[in-house]
């Protein structure tokens, strides 16, 4: 039995830069009080607390404060993508859909996600070409802002779901972000790196991925590791 944890932005889909921007701010806005110019955070595999937590020190606020602050960033920023994402905003990216249905039909493979965003905020993003009902299981940002803790979340959570212990050899993960592979590494997972976020192939093969691919139209690395 096999285990395939997916990474969201720059992996399924793709949000607007000017709309991962008026979220930030209006998170921002709304928990911090803040409504001035704000620095260009690195987003790119970060999970939704720690680019919180980043922004809080950037404005130096003090760190218990803001650590009281993320009880309310999961419902506070779900509004806030629920105002934005929709298939304008969203785009689907490339064999998403032909692969998730192929592989959700296939016996002993079970899906997932493994993501920075927190729970509610992940649904929203998948909801706008209804991904959601691919996947069984999840490890969020919600559940830890240290993505390396999140791979031990999704086994636990996939063992309880489907009555089976996995084992880290057992699981994938599929993201776009050194992030995603340097949480596999860690975990002792298997990695599938994805060209379709921000780094080139070349920038995430110098991270060590099992695997590299430029978009997910390539398939072989997945049935590969399935055969395993």
């Amino acid at each position: 039995m096999k285990l395939l944890l997916f990474d969201i932005d720059g992996t399924l889909v793709r949000v607007q830069r000017a709309v991962n921007r008026a979220v930030v701010g209006g998170v921002v806005r709304r928990l911090l009080e803040f409504d001035g110019e704000l620095p260009e955070i690195e987003l790119h595999g970060k999970t939704d607390p720690q680019i919180f937590l980043e922004i809080a020190e950037y404005l130096q606020l003090e760190r218990r404060n803001a650590e009281a602050c993320l009880r309310d960033l999961e419902p506070v920023i779900t509004e806030e993508w629920e105002r934005y994402l929709n298939q304008q905003t969203v785009e689907l990216l490339p064999g998403v859909v032909e692969l998730l249905e192929r592989l959700s039909r296939l016996p002993n493979v079970h899906l997932g996600v493994l993501t920075g965003n927190v729970a509610t905020g992940a649904a929203a993003k998948l909801r706008p070409y209804q991904l959601e009902r691919f996947f069984s299981v999840g490890a969020f940002g919600s559940d830890s802002a240290i993505r390396n803790h999140l791979p031990p979340i999704a086994l636990r959570r996939a063992a309880t779901l489907h009555q089976h212990p996995f084992q880290p050899d057992q699981a994938l993960i599929i993201g776009d972000s050194h992030r995603d592979i340097e949480c596999a590494h860690a975990n002792g997972l298997r990695s599938m790196a994805v060209a379709t976020g921000t780094l080139s192939l070349e920038q995430l093969r110098q991270h060590g991925p099992d695997y590299a691919v430029s978009n997910l139209f390539d398939e072989s690395p997945i049935h590969d590791f399935l055969a395993q």
